[in-house]
C-alpha cells in the first residue's frame, strides 16, 4: 500500500520536473518573440526586420529544441535534465548579454523567475530520484 503511494508521488515529481523544463523553454521563446515585435521601430527597413526575425526564429528554434531535449532526458535522468536545462538557460542569457546592446540585467526579474522555476524542477527531480531508489524501479 505504501509502495503505491510512493509510485504515485514518483510519477507526479517526474512530471513536475519535466514540465518546469518545458515551460521555461516555451516561455523563453514566447517572451523573445513578443519583445522583438514590441521593440522593432515602425520605421525600420522591412528587409532588415525580416532578416532579424528569421535569425531570431532560428535561434529560438534551437533554444526550444534544447529544452525539448532536456524534457525527454529528464524522463530517464531527471536531475541531469534539469541541471542541464538550468545551465543551458544561463548559457543563453550570457550569450545574449555578450551581443551588441546586450545586458545581463535586462529582464532580470524574468531571469530570476525562470531560474527559480528550474530550481523547483531540480528539487522535484531529486525527490523523484530518491523515491526511485526507495522503490527500486521507475514508474511513468
Amino acid at each position: 500500500m505504501e509502495d503505491a503511494g510512493k509510485q504515485l508521488e514518483l510519477t507526479q515529481e517526474l512530471r513536475r520536473a519535466r514540465n518546469w523544463i518545458l515551460g521555461v523553454g516555451i516561455l523563453m521563446v514566447v517572451v523573445d518573440q513578443i519583445l522583438f515585435a514590441v521593440m522593432v521601430p515602425s520605421y525600420a527597413p522591412s528587409d532588415l526586420v525580416r532578416e532579424a526575425r528569421n535569425q531570431l526564429f532560428l535561434i529560438d528554434g534551437l533554444v526550444l529544441a534544447f529544452f525539448v531535449g532536456m524534457y525527454f532526458l529528464a524522463r530517464v535522468k531527471p536531475v541531469l535534465g534539469c541541471v542541464l536545462a538550468l545551465i543551458g538557460f544561463w548559457g543563453v542569457q550570457l550569450w545574449a548579454a555578450a551581443q551588441p546592446g546586450g545586458s545581463i540585467t535586462h529582464g532580470i526579474i524574468v531571469k530570476i523567475l525562470f531560474t527559480m522555476a528550474l530550481i523547483k524542477g531540480i528539487k522535484s527531480a531529486s525527490r523523484a530520484e530518491q523515491l526511485q531508489s526507495e522503490l527500486g524501479k521507475v514508474f511513468e
